[in-house]
């Protein structure tokens, strides 16, 4: 959920396009990366077909330590498997009166 205090920017004058940049992070915000490319497989089908090409092609151009092809970027969104999470992650409200229980 997005901050709401953070203003909100206006929305680009010109569509998209590839940038010729990439993302700069330290082995402990890799799972953030993670987090932010599964969340973007999930809603992936909601996505116009010119955002997916394009996020395709961004993706390719993305430096990282081993190499990808388009084709290979694209036929993993395409076979991703999906799954459904085995129970929902506990609150940390029920975390926090989970042990206040154990504790009495």
């Amino acid at each position: 959920m997005t901050d709401p205090r953070r203003p909100r920017t206006e929305a680009p004058e010109r569509p998209p396009q590839v940038v010729q940049k990439t993302v700069k992070y330290g082995p402990a915000q890799e799972h953030l990366l993670r987090r932010l490319g599964g969340a973007l497989v999930l809603q992936w089908d909601a996505l116009p077909d010119e955002l997916q090409d394009l996020i395709i092609d961004q993706a390719a151009a993305v430096e990282d330590r081993d190499a990808a092809e388009t084709s290979e970027i694209e036929s993993f969104i395409r076979h991703a498997k999906v799954v459904a999470l085995s129970k929902e992650a506990p609150s940390k409200d029920a975390l926090d009166k989970d042990a206040v229980s154990k504790d009495a």
